[in-house]
């Protein structure tokens, strides 16, 4: 056995050391790095790997140091409580205001005593007692975690709507970024990256946890050093609190069929762009998509399903399947045995062929196509791009990628598959096709525009705005195709008066990938992630004011009197909100009037999320029925 061990790592270091041997033309640079053969991959020397922790490069004392520093500061300042209050994060930590690429509730955080730079990561809770404890039983598991390719928890705080997470800063990009610097790629460093991604994720399985969604944008580097360690960012948290809310409230539950079912308050993000479908497990799609094809039924005029407006990607048959496995089977989100493992193979899958080939496997110009596509397992290997790929690598994507979970490789067989096991020894020497870096580009642009559009409109946009833009992309649409270019949606956006947000969106694309070729965004899915977008931003907003009234009432515990309700619906801040929004003028929102009871509240005071509930239910109402009426009258005339 020892003989065994040594010979493995022997082999190892050789298949390393053989990735460090690049072309003597090559010349990289990186932040202001330049070298001959150098690799700003997470490429490592011989000397750096240790085989008894899974070939990942050993901790950097002084980093170790200051997170150990980070976590005993927290410790020292409550030791009574699991989780802080939200409250206090202002007087911690100075909150840099977010990226236009980042999703919702994602921030740089910097500390205001020691100066070092955090992720801040704030997430809507579900709903329920029950649920929610166990919410926070999952994260203590995730802050316990110790392995150099997870980025650590360091502080979890908490108030009655959100959970924040304060984690270790990983400032080195993305992949594609990484990448896309190069002028030389080889399959053997696809297999190391994808090794590394292997190894984060088997570490949580390991210790009864999983990711659910993992997607390129799941994983950064530490830093922008040469030999930095690529690490897993985010643990897939929206998607389980979505999940869980998924099979808490559906046809079978009895509760109350209205509105507030039909557009829940949590979401995941991820899940409304293209981009990051594509690396999405099938299994875990069905359960999004049978809670909204019952939301379809209930509310057919509260709006639109998340998965879009061109209809079903799935037969009648299927789609029979597809309500019977949310009606029989439960994901279980928090519990102790995680059934998301096998979704996160599916997505090494459909990562590892992006890195083989520079596109992904299911990708589509519309969302529904995709998931149609996923759902079918709909991919091949096309001769042009796939002409110096090893037959192992294709094996590799093959078995990763099975309709079927039970099939699939668990991550402890994957890592050890030949292809990665030995580092694609056998593939073909030399760097990658230069259709290779053509497709990345191509998408990675895409993903880009996706995100950006999104934030952007918005931060920018009112509901009223949101559903202008809807009417004018779907004429401008006039093949019916569900899809605009980039082009075109600038287009329509300096039609409506929204010069600003073209030219950010047009600097965007100009400035992430300068390349030939148009990028195509689903209209109706970005709309779709503009509304949540927009709806969690006017959370914030609403919350920040309500606050105010409920550390005034003595309560600070997201409930007010009804009193004093009154008074935070009547103020200025609040009437200015409604307006912005194209309200009746600003009217104050009854809540008896509204026929909406507040089902979270007692009848001497009104809970915080659900006043939102109602107020948001009602602004979608009026700005549905004013867009409704102001489209009439424009066929009419």
């Amino acid at each position: 056995m020892h003989d065994d061990v040594l010979q493995q790592e022997s082999h190892n270091r050789k298949s390393e050391t053989r990735l460090m041997q690049s072309s003597d033309k090559e010349m990289l640079t990186f932040e202001g790095f330049t070298g001959e053969g150098h690799d700003v991959m997470n490429m490592l020397k011989p000397g750096e790997i240790d085989v008894t922790h899974f070939g990942l490069p050993r901790s950097y004392p002084s980093e170790q140091h200051a997170l150990e520093v980070a976590e005993m500061i927290a410790r020292d300042r409550d030791a009574t409580k699991s989780f802080e209050s939200t409250m206090v994060i202002p007087d911690l930590f100075d909150i840099k205001e977010p990226s236009m690429q980042d999703p919702p509730g994602v921030y740089i955080a910097v500390h205001r005593t020691t100066g070092m730079i955090r992720r801040l990561h704030s997430f809507r809770k579900p709903s329920g007692a029950e649920q929610q404890e166990r919410l926070r039983m999952h994260l203590l598991r995730f802050k316990a975690l110790r392995c150099e390719g997870v980025a650590r928890i360091l502080e979890i705080f908490e108030d009655c709507r959100s959970i924040s997470l304060v984690m270790e800063h990983c400032s080195g990009g993305t992949m594609y970024d990484r990448i896309l610097q190069r002028q030389y790629f080889a399959e053997q460093e696809s297999a190391m990256l994808v090794r590394h991604v292997l190894q984060s994720l088997g570490y949580l399985h390991r210790n009864g946890l999983s990711h659910g969604h993992a997607s390129p944008e799941s994983f950064r580097f530490h830093s922008n050093e040469p030999h930095a360690s690529l690490k897993l960012v985010d643990f897939g948290l929206e998607l389980k609190v979505r999940l869980c809310e998924a099979t808490r409230v559906g046809p079978e539950t009895g509760e109350e069929d209205d509105e507030r079912e039909a557009h829940p308050r949590t979401a995941c993000f991820s899940l409304l762009e293209a981009c990051r479908v594509v690396f999405c497990a099938p299994e875990v799609l069905r359960q999004l998509q049978a809670e909204t094809t019952w939301q379809a039924q209930i509310m057919p005029l509260a709006g639109k399903p998340l998965f879009g407006e061109y209809g079903d990607p799935l037969d009648g048959n299927l789609l029979t399947e597809v309500i019977d496995n949310h009606l029989e089977q439960k994901i279980e989100d928090f519990g102790m045995r995680d059934s998301l493992e096998l979704a996160d193979v599916w997505s090494v899958g459909a990562i590892t062929f992006l890195l083989l080939c520079g596109y992904p496997p299911f990708f589509a110009p519309c969302r529904n196509a995709i998931m149609s596509r996923v759902e079918k397992v709909d991919f091949s290997f096309d001769p042009p791009f796939w002409s110096k790929i090893s037959e192992d690598a294709k094996d590799f994507v093959q078995r990763c990628l099975q309709g079927v979970p039970e099939r699939r490789l668990t991550a402890a067989q994957a890592l050890k598959h030949p292809w990665i096991n030995r580092l694609a020894d056998t593939s073909p020497s030399g760097s990658m096709l230069s259709s290779f870096s053509l497709n990345l580009r191509r998408f990675y642009r895409t993903s880009l525009i996706e995100v950006f559009a999104a934030n952007s409109l918005a931060a920018k946009l009112s509901y009223r705005q949101s559903f202008d833009l809807r009417v004018r992309c779907r004429d401008a649409d006039s093949g019916r195709s569900g899809f605009l270019t980039a082009t075109d949606l600038r287009q329509v956006l300096h039609g409506l008066g929204h010069d600003e947000i073209a030219e950010a969106i047009g600097m965007c694309f100009s400035r992430a990938l300068r390349h030939p070729g148009e990028s195509y965004i689903d209209y109706s899915a970005l709309l779709e992630s503009v509304q949540l977008r927009h709806e969690y931003l006017l959370e914030e907003e609403l919350w920040a004011q309500f606050r105010e009234f409920d550390v005034a009432s003595g309560s600070a515990a997201g409930k007010l009197p009804l009193p004093l309700l009154t008074s935070f619906l009547e103020a200025p801040e609040i009437q200015s909100l409604l307006k912005r929004e194209g309200s009746e003028d600003g009217a104050v929102f009854s809540m008896r009037e509204s026929g909406s009871p507040l089902r979270g509240s007692s009848p001497q005071e009104a809970d915080f999320i659900e006043t939102v509930s109602v107020m948001l239910g009602q602004i979608r109402r009026f700005t549905s029925r004013a867009s409704s009426a102001a489209t009439q009258g424009s066929v009419e005339a």
